[in-house]
């Protein structure tokens, strides 16, 4: 009885469930990843959106603007018989000099040893253009000009999504759609889609301060170190970005990892992060010495090759003095190869100056101080050169004019009314062959 009741009273209750079966690796995997992919477009679908629209239009309109000015209105049939005038259109002054690295290299010691020769003149380029270049050229299959092109337009939709982004962290929405539209609209802005470096360095440059602003330290090295073999004076990246380390939170509970590590101090959590900022450019910029002290024999090549543009080491009096007088002597109207471009170099380090404060005091001190060394770059020679084609990498810059339109729409057109002819015609200029920056 006593078995029969225990039996019966186990029939009667609770049935045991079948265990749940373990769900796959891989579809876990798999959903994380979907989700971040949702949470990354959220993000940076409107960045995106307007980098892309925005480029797009842009290019349009430089292409058009320069084939007008180049063949006027018969440009249609020049077109329609030479469909390489597209791209080749835009590869004018210094395009030459990347192209050529992209194909060949740097000329070895063999050619450039003796001391007055041209080809040091090679050196002052940057080599992660030519390398990208080359990367496209044997990836897509085009022409090289053609995939020079295609880099610097991917470069400028990186860019712009990037300063948008960067910005709109920093002071918000407004300030940042105004940094776009004016570094869209800067005369010399037509480089950015050019044969030329200036969107990658922007890209890498920015995309090293937003990295840095979300603690990415390693990543900020990186492009740092990308943004200074783009451009070489972008080696003083790594003050503001180790400003950026120093001014981040120290407590325990702010680390990505190694919060249980009893001797992991936060002295030694920040001079990591300082080693991870500034070490990879330290490492590149060693390279590249090296490599051209065994290449040329001139460790510092790309140094000397400033000389074959007559630039030297000297006090800013010297360059600003020196445009102020052919201004005042009207020396700028002259026919020489600079001429009246000498003039938007001035105005370009009156408005970086101008910039750097309101940086410093309006957005955050490192991204002044950013602009007050670049400004002692450009100062410190002998002339003023190109400065209005070289402050398109300075993000801080755009940031800056953004902030000051952000709530004054009438200070947006009025820089809007002065950029876009000077745009026009530093840009028939450079599709003509005179210089524009």
């Amino acid at each position: 009885m006593t078995d029969q009741g225990v039996g019966t009273e186990l029939e009667a209750g609770p049935r045991a469930t079948p265990a749940a079966s373990p769900v796959p690796a891989t579809t876990t995997r798999r959903s994380a990843l979907a989700a971040r992919g949702r949470r990354l477009w959220a993000e940076w679908r409107r960045p995106l959106t307007i980098a892309v629209s925005a480029t797009v239009g842009f290019r349009l309109i430089v292409t058009w603007i320069a084939l007008v000015s180049a063949d006027g209105v018969q440009f249609p049939h020049v077109v329609a018989r030479h469909p390489g005038v597209l791209t080749q259109i835009l590869a004018q002054w210094d395009a030459g000099y990347y192209v050529t690295v992209a194909q060949h290299g740097y000329p070895a010691h063999a050619t450039a040893a003796s001391a007055q020769t041209g080809h040091l003149a090679f050196y002052a380029f940057g080599p992660l253009y030519p390398l990208l270049v080359r990367t496209a050229h044997e990836i897509l299959g085009f022409g090289y000009v053609t995939s020079g092109e295609v880099v610097s337009t991917l470069g400028l939709v990186v860019g712009l999504a990037a300063l948008w982004k960067l910005v709109d962290l920093e002071v918000g929405r407004r300030a940042a759609d105004g940094a776009c539209v004016l570094l869209l609209a800067w005369p010399s802005a037509f480089f950015l889609v050019a044969v030329y470096p200036e969107s990658v360095t922007l890209a890498a440059a920015t995309l090293a301060f937003l990295a840095a602003r979300r603690r990415h330290y390693v990543t900020a090295g990186v492009l740092a170190a990308a943004a200074t073999m783009g451009k070489y004076y972008l080696v003083l990246l790594a003050v503001p970005l180790a400003m950026e380390v120093w001014s981040a939170p120290h407590q325990r509970e702010t680390w990505r990892a190694g919060r249980e590590l009893a001797w992991l101090s936060a002295r030694r959590v920040t001079a990591a992060r300082l080693a991870a900022v500034a070490g990879p450019t330290l490492v590149v910029v060693v390279a590249w010495v090296g490599y051209q002290a065994a290449h040329v024999g001139d460790g510092l090549a790309f140094v000397h090759a400033q000389a074959q543009w007559h630039r030297h080491l000297s006090w800013p009096w010297t360059s600003i003095g020196h445009a102020v007088s052919d201004l005042v002597h009207w020396r700028l109207l002259d026919t020489s190869t600079a001429s009246v471009v000498e003039l938007f170099d001035l105005v370009t380090v009156v408005l970086i100056a101008v910039g750097a404060v309101v940086a410093f005091v309006r957005i955050r001190p490192s991204y002044g101080v950013l602009l007050a060394l670049v400004w002692c770059v450009f100062t410190f020679q002998t002339i003023l050169l190109s400065e209005s084609r070289e402050v398109l990498v300075l993000f801080p810059f755009f940031a800056a004019l953004g902030v000051w339109v952000a709530r004054h729409a009438w200070r947006e057109r009025a820089l809007l009314f002065l950029f876009l002819p000077c745009g026009y015609f530093l840009l028939e200029r450079f599709v003509t062959g005179k210089f524009a920056g």
